[in-house]
């Protein structure tokens, strides 16, 4: 019996990883996801409007299934308000001025102002504190879209 046990489950575990690799990976057009380097470039795009951004990388499983939700805000909202990815890999300085600890962790930044960053809270209201607007893990696209209007309008 035992010798059946191992064979089938090496067997299945090799069926999870094919179907995972040939199942629907379908491509995501993330081109309007703004990648940013430095701190001037985030900066720039809140002179525009708010700013959506998600801390993560290109390899980690929920930042990937997060990506399809974050290309599709930001191409609904193009002219309203950016949407940025800080890739913790590449500029970890970056990542780490908003001390980061897990990913994704994702913000709505309604504005700069001499306070520092103003962040858009869930319950609508700005804070300049980062914890209270913070989303650690994937996030439905409703909850950030919820945000996102509250930050353009208070930017009104």
């Amino acid at each position: 019996m035992n010798k059946i046990i191992l064979p089938v489950v090496a067997i299945i575990a090799v069926l999870f990883v094919v179907v995972g690799l040939v199942g629907d990976n379908k491509a995501v057009d993330d081109s309007a996801i703004v990648t940013t380097a430095n701190m001037q470039q985030l900066n720039d795009a809140l002179s525009e409007g708010p700013v959506l951004v998600e801390i993560g990388t290109n390899s980690c499983p929920a930042c990937i299934a997060q990506k399809p939700i974050m290309a599709d805000i930001a191409n609904d909202y193009e002219d309203k308000a950016t949407v940025m990815f800080i890739n913790t890999e590449k500029t970890r300085a970056m990542a780490a001025s908003f001390n980061v600890y897990t990913i994704p962790d994702i913000f709505v930044i309604a504005e700069n102002s001499d306070e520092g960053y103003i962040y858009m809270g869930a319950d609508g209201q700005a804070t300049t504190d980062r914890n209270k607007a913070r989303y650690i893990g994937i996030t439905a696209r409703k909850t950030l879209t919820d945000i996102l209007d509250a930050a353009i309008e208070y930017r009104q």
